[in-house]
């Protein structure tokens, strides 16, 4: 905690504060930090985390569909295991790069609104030009 910035408890009465309590005085028990209000939405920057983090347990399950045959027939007592095994890691990899696909394509900016473009080009032309030329002439 740092020293001076007055973060104990407020008094419940300004006559508790104090001769020179007055509303609006500053000091630093009046000091007042806004926080910044967090966005809703999911962070743009991120979008890459949902397909590398299925893909960790998709190689897994790759990994254990080739382990030997009488292994995972004991381990699981299903005859086809491998099969599942691959068909799960599959399906898991492609999830988690689906959410990717989801994630980054619901997080890109926008425009406000979609301009028709004989609009923008008659504001263009009304716009005064500040050229100035290269050589007096």
């Amino acid at each position: 905690m740092m020293a001076g910035m007055g973060r104990g408890p407020a008094p419940a009465c300004p006559a508790a504060q104090g001769d020179d309590a007055r509303p609006g005085a500053s000091g630093p028990e009046n000091i007042v930090v806004k926080r910044t209000a967090r966005s809703p939405r999911l962070p743009h920057a991120n979008w890459w985390r949902p397909g590398v983090y299925a893909s960790g347990p998709a190689v897994l399950l790759w990994i254990a569909a080739r382990l030997p045959a009488p292994w995972l027939a004991d381990l699981f007592n299903l005859p086809n295991v491998a099969a599942l095994l691959n068909h799960g890691g599959d399906t898991v990899f492609v999830a988690g790069w689906l959410a990717s696909a989801a994630w980054l394509w619901f997080t890109r900016r926008r425009d406000a609104a979609p301009q028709d473009p004989r609009q923008s080009q008659a504001d263009a032309a009304a716009e005064p030009h500040d050229h100035t030329p290269h050589r007096a002439g």
